[in-house]
């Protein structure tokens, strides 16, 4: 139990466990569950909580995803649109009746080689296996249509830090920059760790301006690191 010195310390530590609540609900509002920042989901029942390798659900939720990527497969095979599941990108977790798992991974399409962030949305039922609620790319995936384009209109982000991976770009720096259009950050072939340098993608020179301008000298979310931007690929 927590023992506040003054009834001023109390208010303070209400005031940001609302704030903390608050903040967890948009996350998962805006990322349909698929990105929280914050522990939250772990202090409420059925709450959404990031997991990692360590956790004891992380076997299942891979398998999870691959069972995705099989029924898609299934579903679009007349297309051509064939995918090799590749490796895990994100996983959260919210307990229910079964089990619901939110999942980023990479894939490989075998027609074109690609390699693209899809999400997934699997309940794994009690003893009568998995069902998919939602197989899409990830939404800061570049569009083919705009591939030609954001090659000249992007801002290269230095120093990232390890944990700050595309969907931390995306939902926590750029989702409510409505002219935002996609997010890279640079992998190491091997082992698939960020080299600590990434991409913002423009659907237009202004807009890649007025994201520079606004967030220039202003430190990144949930970090005291400085944003480093600079525009251009190089």
């Amino acid at each position: 139990m927590a023992i506040y010195n003054t009834s001023d310390e109390q208010t303070e530590y209400l005031e940001d466990v609302i704030d903390e609540q608050a903040e967890y609900l948009e996350d998962v509002i805006e990322s349909q569950g698929f990105y929280v920042m914050n522990n939250c989901g772990r202090e409420i029942p059925c709450g959404i909580m990031k997991i990692d390798e360590n956790s004891e659900v992380f076997g299942q939720a891979k398998k999870a995803a691959i069972f995705a990527v099989d029924k898609h497969n299934i579903e679009k095979l007349e297309n051509s649109s064939i995918l090799k599941f590749m490796k895990i990108i994100n996983i959260n977790f919210e307990p229910t009746a079964g089990a619901i798992y939110y999942i980023t991974f990479a894939a490989m399409d075998y027609s074109s080689g690609n390699i693209l962030h899809y999400q997934a949305k699997v309940w794994e039922k009690i003893n009568t296996g998995y069902k998919v609620e939602m197989f899409q790319l990830a939404p800061y995936v570049p569009k083919f249509s705009e591939s030609e384009e954001e090659n000249n209109f992007c801002i290269k982000v230095n120093n990232l830090q390890e944990w700050m991976d595309e969907n931390y770009l995306y939902y926590k720096c750029c989702y409510k920059f409505k002219k935002f259009v996609s997010v890279e950050v640079i992998r190491d072939e091997e082992t698939g760790k960020s080299m600590g340098y990434g991409f913002l993608n423009f659907k237009n020179n202004s807009a890649a301006t007025e994201f520079s301008e606004r967030n220039e000298e202003k430190k990144m979310p949930y970090s005291n690191q400085i944003y480093s931007l600079f525009f251009g690929k190089k």
